[in-house]
């Protein structure tokens, strides 16, 4: 035997038999497809059909999803096929292909002046329902900072040192790498260029100023925001999915 898949047709008694044989893998991908696609063209089918596997040689998951398509095509025909000569080695791949629900496909509609208007009218809308947001959390900072000012007593300075170590002193190391980096490349390539006038020796100078007045402030801030406010978002997050705001919010703690 050569191997090459076949899936034969055989009469049996009242009923129909489909006999696969040989390696049923994605090496003869065109080869089953074909005979699928010939097979599930079938006329005349009987009310009982046997899809026979125990000539089979090789089966991978590309093969076994093959046989599962055959099935379901056939079962939509007003068919109950069965599938027999199942191996120990392949029957529990076959039952897994069998458990994968086949997927919706989507027509895409065609963009119309209507749909265009809709989208622009929800866009505008996330963007009020963002904007009241930001409002409303800068409205709870200026009643939390006024309530503090007149009652000194409930702010909390053990809360405060913790977020600033959290937030300042360990963000220290990366801020400190990352601008001693930043500096040496602008260093490296402003030697580069201002040699070219004879200006190299000012290089100290456009360094100390372009550090410490602009990318310095820059870079802690993006440093800031990107590691402490993810950091943030995560814990935030987590308290959500165990409800621990809710939690807080029931016992009237900010």
């Amino acid at each position: 035997m050569n191997g090459n898949p076949t899936l034969e047709q055989v009469n049996v008694g009242a009923g129909l038999a489909l006999r696969a044989a040989g390696q049923w893998t994605v090496h003869h991908a065109p080869d089953l497809e074909k005979i699928v696609e010939d097979t599930e063209r079938l006329k005349g089918r009987p009310d009982n059909i046997v899809i026979d596997v125990s000539q089979v040689s090789s089966l991978d998951t590309f093969g076994a999803w093959l046989i599962e398509r055959l099935r379901r095509s056939l079962t939509q025909g007003g068919v109950e096929p069965n599938v027999a000569g199942l191996s120990a080695n392949y029957a529990s791949l076959v039952n897994e292909v069998r458990q994968v629900k086949p997927g919706v496909v989507h027509k895409r509609q065609r963009q119309t002046l209507l749909g265009m208007l809709d989208g622009i009218g929800r866009s505008v809308v996330e963007v009020g329902g963002t904007l009241v947001g930001l409002i409303g959390m800068l409205g709870a900072i200026l009643n939390t900072l006024f309530r503090v000012i007149r009652h000194p007593t409930s702010f909390r300075f053990t809360s405060m040192v913790h977020h600033l170590e959290q937030v300042c002193w360990r963000a220290v190391p990366i801020v400190l790498l990352i601008t001693f980096l930043i500096g040496c490349i602008i260093a490296q390539q402003g030697i580069f260029h201002f040699r070219k006038f004879g200006a190299d020796v000012f290089v100290v100078d456009m360094l100390g100023v372009l550090v410490l007045r602009e990318l310095g402030v820059l870079l802690v801030a993006i440093m800031v925001a990107g590691r402490s406010g993810s950091a943030y978002t995560a814990e935030l997050g987590s308290m959500r999915m165990r409800e621990e705001v809710d939690a807080l919010r029931t016992m009237g703690f900010d």
